[in-house]
């Protein structure tokens, strides 16, 4: 697997794994920002342990972006949460240090409606 393919594997898995493992591949200074707001570092492992995870995830419209030992992808992604479905845009950018990706900032964006 290219370390492309490798980035997009760890995307989709955050959207599925338990929050415990999904920690392992998020940066303590994350930054998501979502529709209903703003969280920051442990914040964002508590706000994933509150909540079921994703699932019935579909991934859409990819672009990847590198520059050395940084990554940025951009997608449409849509899931589901027991009855409530998720329609967004995002975007991600993970890092690489001392050989380990990490996560240091998502963002999801509702389409415009249309």
């Amino acid at each position: 697997m290219s370390r492309t393919e490798d980035r997009w594997a760890d995307e989709e898995s955050l959207w599925t794994l338990g929050a415990a493992e999904a920690a392992l591949r998020i940066a303590p200074v994350c930054i998501m920002v979502f529709p209903e707001g703003v969280m920051q570092g442990p914040q964002i492992v508590e706000g994933m342990k509150q909540g079921s995870r994703w699932q019935n995830l579909r991934i859409s419209d990819r672009h990847t972006s590198e520059l050395g030992d940084t990554m940025v992808l951009a997608y449409r992604a849509r899931a589901t949460r027991g009855s409530t479905e998720r329609d967004v845009l995002c975007s991600s950018t993970w890092v690489r240090q001392a050989g380990d990706w990490k996560l240091i900032q998502h963002q999801q964006t509702l389409p415009a409606a249309g």
